[in-house]
């Protein structure tokens, strides 16, 4: 993880090196040359730097709701709700008020692909139909390439109200799809944001779609029913638009020249434009030049920063995520094995002993079965507690999988390995219950002591075996290869 780290530290300095010399070379040369070279700052810079800072608010003001709805779609117990049957409507009614008051949203909802209802905070809003017409965003959803869709309707639980909404598909944990979840946004609330930046950057910025339809502009009146394909003058360049990722583009308008710089949002499957009328972008800029040399290094210096912050923050979070498993927040199979390889090294090169535990929960399939998929999830929480409560400051402890952990003991014996193997079996029999089950809960344990030159398919290969033989054994039992050893 040390690797990516630094290379993003090394992709923070070449971009900033990048934009600091380009910055200062367009800087320096528009001091010799005419009007050409005002135009040519435009394209290359201001116009590029509007787009950054736009998207970087888009960013903080849709990718949150984008978030927010991923997390309701795979919440557990929206998931659990909808699998049993959609038994309680007032559940998920409740639930959509706490989601819709917690983080302050216009609209959230859920629509049912097995009963076809739509849930609204306010209770059961209507019945899906396939054949209204109303209603093909819903049955269009299902075979859509992306797990969420960002769609502008109106909202029938508002009024009729011009609404953003993100759209996110539900699947259970085989993969069978539920329904969608999600929430709305108020067109009204982005129009407002647009006209801001308006103000802000004195341009035309708005949003369309891969097929040119306005998506977000300061005149309501024009999302949804517009199309830069009919527009004059940026017609001429609209496919290059439609189809690129980023660039700056001009066209001649009826008032005469106009810049376009234009960026694809794949998140929101939307491309932002910004636009700026050659007369007064020069005008402008022949008036601003001196103070823009001295502020536009300010903001360049803020950008950079800015940007490092957010990729050291991401960075963090993607790491936590890619190592962690989220149920137990034990180190998931990928971090274990490479936390195995410096172990064994470590292990070798200090000729110290090593063992492994691999344990799994005893019936665990009755549990789920009988009690429930959240009785199991508190029964795997609990091993993974037990686990890490016996766990010494160099042992590794990761969910290999489903009900199945393995344990990594660094200097220990393969004797005090099988010691703490029947602690930690003693302490799942005596300290975890399931409400409603009268049988304690309990583990089976196979313990290895690693040879050198094992590799972990070859210590969880011989450590599985015997695994198999504690449950032949009767289960909640602890079998190893500790005489081999004595």
């Amino acid at each position: 993880m040390r690797l990516s780290i630094t290379s993003g530290n090394r992709l923070i300095l070449t971009l900033g090196a990048i934009l600091v010399a380009g910055f200062l070379a367009v800087n320096l040369y528009s001091l010799r040359v005419s009007s050409d070279a005002l135009r040519e700052l435009l394209v290359r810079n201001t116009l590029p730097l509007t787009s950054n800072n736009i998207y970087s608010d888009i960013q903080e003001s849709l990718l949150r709701p984008i978030y927010i709805a991923s997390l309701m779609a795979h919440d557990t117990f929206l998931i659990d709700w909808m699998t049993s049957g959609e038994r309680d409507p007032e559940q998920v009614q409740r639930y959509l008020q706490a989601i819709q008051e917690r983080y302050d949203v216009f609209s959230a909802f859920v629509v049912s692909d097995l009963s076809h209802r739509y849930y609204h905070f306010d209770g059961i809003l209507k019945t899906i139909n396939r054949r209204s017409q109303k209603d093909q965003w819903f049955f269009s959803m299902r075979s859509h390439p992306s797990p969420y869709r960002v769609d502008i309707d109106t909202n029938e639980a508002a009024k009729h109200r011009l609404t953003i909404f993100i759209n996110h598909k539900i699947h259970d944990q085989e993969g069978r799809y539920l329904g969608i979840t999600g929430l709305g946004l108020e067109v009204a609330t982005m129009s407002s944001l647009i006209a801001s930046y308006k103000r802000r950057y004195d341009r035309d910025i708005f949003f369309v779609n891969r097929l040119g339809v306005v998506q977000s502009h300061v005149e309501e009146a024009l999302i949804g029913k517009a199309n830069i394909n009919d527009r004059e003058g940026i017609r001429t360049v609209a496919d290059q638009i439609l189809s690129g990722e980023q660039g700056s583009l001009r066209y001649t308008g009826g008032q005469g020249p106009v810049f376009v710089r234009y960026r694809y949002i794949p998140e929101l499957d939307w491309v932002l434009i910004v636009e700026q009328p050659e007369r007064s972008a020069l005008a402008s800029l022949r008036a601003a030049f001196y103070r823009n040399l001295a502020v536009g290094g300010g903001v360049t210096l803020v950008v950079l920063l800015i940007s490092a912050l957010s990729v050291h923050r991401f960075q963090t979070r993607l790491e936590r995520l890619a190592t962690i498993d989220k149920l137990s927040g034990l180190h998931n199979r990928q971090s274990f094995e490479t936390l195995y390889k410096q172990a064994t090294a470590q292990a070798e090169r200090q000729q110290q002993p090593l063992s492994l535990l691999m344990f799994d929960i005893d019936r665990f399939k009755h549990i789920n079965d009988q009690h429930g998929h959240l009785a199991g999830d508190h029964v795997i929480e609990r091993v993974a507690s037990l686990a890490q409560a016996r766990r010494r400051g160099t042992d590794v402890v990761a969910r290999w999988g489903g009900d199945e952990f393995v344990m990594l003991l660094s200097d220990c014996p393969i004797a005090d390995a099988k010691c703490l193997a029947e602690q930690l079996c003693r302490d799942a029999r005596e300290s975890i219950e399931v409400p409603g089950c009268n049988r304690a809960v309990t583990l089976s344990i196979g313990v290895v002591a690693y040879h050198q030159g094992d590799t972990l398919d070859e210590l969880l290969a011989r450590a599985d075996v015997l695994l198999y033989q504690a449950k032949g054994a009767g289960r909640n039992q602890v079998a190893s290869d500790v005489g081999e050893h004595a």
